[in-house]
């Protein structure tokens, strides 16, 4: 991108000796028309100097011998865009100024050099910040000193999609997942699978992306979320994404592998997330994002995890939402990557688990996808995780011949750190593949193919579980329902949530832990409030919704987790 500069060149001006000529004698008039005439021919290279500088962009003009004895500072239009580094300037020297004057100069303008660019004469130096226009001009001054500006900042512009709610995130800012897209999207080659409660397979932001899953529970093909969390979870990791529609998840082109090991009262066993883990391992997965904890290790458990992890996958879960230091697995195992949850202020959230047994955070709350048309926020370590797999998702496609450990490496050496909360910090996308591909191995070179008349085989594809079948749509004006679940704190006094719905009667109950009242708001598309109803638990609402899209607001002014179940018309 064009950098705008704003600074002081030092450009020619006139001396003073032509207009001096033999002042203290009898003047040769001859000679001082000479003089004369060689000063304005100086004067106007300075005045072209300062009028080349003051044009954005341009180049400054010098004069094109030795420096004369004395400087004008001449000021750089900036782009009112452009963000001056503060305390730094550029310094450029003429040919032949040796090292231990320059740093000499500057030291006694109180600069210090911090960087050199050696085939540009160049000395970027720090100066006390708003300092920078007092001693930018005293080192101008000098006859050494070819040019002095100010240093500005550029950055990457990052990928921006076009879903409909992303102008709702900041989780993909935060981590820099945006500037990361600049290099990968994701790999449709690249598995991610999540152990949840299923998927949502009529989900129009899943759909492209889901391959063949597997229900644990019953031994079926038959990965539907009878819950609504798997679905959530899912859309965090690896919703299509830049399709006009719905969110923006963190691995674009992922592959999604919908396993489920949670039932529809959302719990299962150690056993269950095991055999998941197993299945997913020997079909394909290489990243297992597991939004799931529980208090007790077991030794089926750990050898499920250690399997798969000498298989190369990368294995993701949350640390948990107690708000205590108690370990939870399998976040806990040394070959997972266990996850907090943050806020946008880098602070954890007071919901979330924490320790040194957790490696990693990221953002606690990020848009999803949710069953029948839904998309709204989603928060706890459950949101967190899967943010994690996919980044790991795109790190993998970026570097298709990176190992789980090294994937791993790039994901904890890199992270912001915020603290003692979590082993390593919050994870930062961009900085982690910038480190996995500066580690990468270079390529083997791959020999020509022998060309043969006999066309080659088509690869036998491993034959998936037989899917359920698909059913067949209901009318519009079906009733559906799911269940929101959140929490308020001090910090955080409100959730809100989106859904999609019918135009129709809708109705829900909230139920909540603590006994101080909770406050739902209802409000249309347009902004206009459709329910306002405060009450202790459980609350009951009711009320009508028109076709489009509407925002449901839980408040409160103690902390309280809460669940809102809603029945509404299918939209």
């Amino acid at each position: 991108m064009p950098v705008a500069r704003s600074g002081y060149l030092r450009s020619a001006q006139p001396s003073a000796s032509g207009l001096r000529a033999r002042r203290e004698g009898t003047a040769d008039p001859m000679e001082w028309l000479a003089g004369l005439a060689k000063a304005v021919v100086q004067f106007a290279i300075g005045i072209g100097s300062m009028i080349g500088a003051a044009v954005p962009g341009a180049a400054p003009v010098h004069a094109p011998v030795t420096p004369p004895p004395a400087a004008v500072v001449a000021a750089v239009t900036s782009s009112p865009s452009s963000k001056a580094v503060p305390g730094q300037l550029l310094v450029r020297y003429y040919a032949g100024v040796q090292s231990a004057a320059s740093d000499a100069l500057e030291k006694s303008h109180g600069a210090a050099k911090k960087a050199e660019i050696g085939a540009l004469r160049l000395h970027v130096v720090s100066v006390p910040p708003g300092s920078e226009d007092a001693i930018g001009r005293e080192l101008a001054s000098d006859a050494r000193v070819e040019l002095v500006e100010r240093d500005f900042s550029v950055s990457a512009t990052g990928t921006t999609p076009n879903d409909y709610w992303w102008p709702n995130e900041w989780s993909e800012i935060k981590t820099r997942t945006n500037l990361a897209w600049d290099m990968t999207q994701g790999s449709s080659g690249v598995v991610i699978a999540s152990l949840d409660t299923g998927v949502d397979l009529m989900q129009p932001d899943l759909q492209a992306n889901l391959v063949a899953g597997y229900n644990v529970l019953n031994g079926s093909s038959d990965a539907t979320d009878d819950n609504g969390h798997g679905t959530w979870a899912a859309g965090v990791a690896g919703a299509t994404s830049n399709n006009s529609i719905g969110i923006a998840s963190y691995c674009w082109h992922c592959s999604l592998m919908p396993v489920k090991v949670l039932g529809a009262d959302g719990t299962g066993t150690t056993a269950n997330v095991a055999s998941g883990i197993i299945w997913a391992t020997d079909h394909g997965a290489r990243v297992i994002s597991m939004s799931l904890s529980g208090t007790t290790g077991t030794s089926t458990l750990l050898s499920a995890v250690q399997y798969a992890h000498s298989k190369g996958v990368v294995l993701v879960a949350a640390a948990g939402n107690s708000g205590t230091a108690t370990q939870t697995y399998p976040a806990a195992y040394p070959e997972v990557l266990g996850v907090a949850g943050t806020d946008p202020n880098d602070a954890l959230y007071a919901w979330s688990s924490y320790g040194s047994w957790v490696k990693v955070a990221a953002p606690g709350c990020s848009y999803t996808t949710g069953r029948s048309g839904w998309f709204g926020s989603f928060c706890g370590t459950s949101a967190a995780a899967p943010a994690v797999a996919g980044i790991a998702g795109l790190a993998l496609s970026y570097v298709g011949t990176a190992t789980n450990t090294a994937v791993e490496a790039a994901l904890e050496t890199t992270a912001l750190k915020i603290g003692a909360p979590v082993a390593y910090g919050r994870v930062d996308a961009y900085a982690a593949l910038l480190a996995l591909g500066a580690s990468a191995p270079a390529p083997t070179a791959t020999p020509a193919p022998t060309v043969s008349p006999t066309p080659a085989p088509t690869p036998t594809v491993a034959p998936s579980p037989t899917p359920a079948p698909t059913p067949t749509p209901a009318p519009a004006t079906t009733e559906v329902s799911t269940t929101l679940s959140g929490a308020v704190t001090n910090k955080n006094p409100s959730r809100s949530f989106t859904l999609m719905s019918g135009a129709g009667t809708a109705s829900g109950t909230l139920t909540f832990s603590k006994t101080a009242p909770l406050t739902v708001t209802v409000y249309s598309a347009s902004g206009s409030v459709l329910l306002t109803q405060t009450g202790g638990s459980p609350l009951s609402l009711s009320f009508v919704l028109p076709a489009g899209t509407a925002q449901i607001v839980v408040s409160g002014t103690a902390q309280s987790s809460f669940s809102l179940t809603i029945s509404y018309p299918a939209p």
